[in-house]
């Protein structure tokens, strides 16, 4: 069976994976520091959209009939799944369990810039933007929206027009205010961490984002 699998559909599922472990932690963060019980919105989470992938290898469980297809609804349902468990905890817990939720981001992109210090060039800001792909959930690559505007020495630049990720927000009425700023400080501490030389930048501009890393 794996030989109708490549490289890029395992890049894939392992940023998929790893979206998973964000969603996970989340919910047991907040149980532990607040001191509360969210399986109500674990069941509705999951009874409503779907459950998390079961713990194989993506040989195990992968529609070899439809690959492309298989891992757009594997992105599909966790970033939609996350996006109602993380409405749902800020709506009941409001600040308390929104920080709670950044930490998570926070420490998940802390560890994930420390594997790439020790896998991947980190060297240069371009360098950076190329590991941080190897970690964060973007879309398939066919996607390609990301649309690189500056590259040079000590600085790089990209632009955004189409966001994959706000569809799957306001499906659930969660507010894409709460998704740009996780976001943000997943992929500054990712680049910080990564190389502290560097910064992360994001703005909107006339409804395009825009991103750099910089000295």
């Amino acid at each position: 069976m794996s030989r109708f699998l490549g490289p890029i559909h395992h890049w894939l599922f392992n940023k998929i994976k790893s979206n998973e472990e964000l969603e996970l932690n989340i919910i047991d963060n907040v149980q532990t520091k607040l001191n509360v019980n969210i399986d109500d919105i674990v069941t509705d989470s999951r009874t409503k959209i779907a459950d998390i992938m079961e713990d194989k290898n993506l040989e195990e469980i992968i529609d070899t009939d439809n690959i492309h297809g298989w891992l757009q609804d594997k992105i599909t349902l966790v970033e939609t799944r996350q996006a109602y468990v993380i409405k749902n905890i800020v709506d009941k817990f409001k600040d308390k369990g929104f920080d709670v939720i950044k930490e998570t981001y926070k420490n998940q992109a802390i560890k994930c810039a420390e594997d790439a210090k020790l896998n991947s060039d980190v060297s240069s800001p371009e360098a950076i933007y190329k590991s941080l792909n190897n970690y964060i959930l973007d879309g398939m690559p066919c996607d390609n929206v990301n649309n690189i505007t500056v590259t040079e020495e000590d600085r790089l630049e990209w632009k955004v027009g189409r966001c994959l990720h706000k569809g799957y927000w306001e499906k659930v009425g969660a507010s894409t205010d709460l998704l740009y700023e996780l976001r943000k400080i997943w992929v500054g501490n990712f680049v910080q961490n990564a190389n502290e030389d560097y910064r992360y930048e994001f703005k909107i501009e006339d409804g395009i984002m825009v991103h750099e890393i910089k000295r």
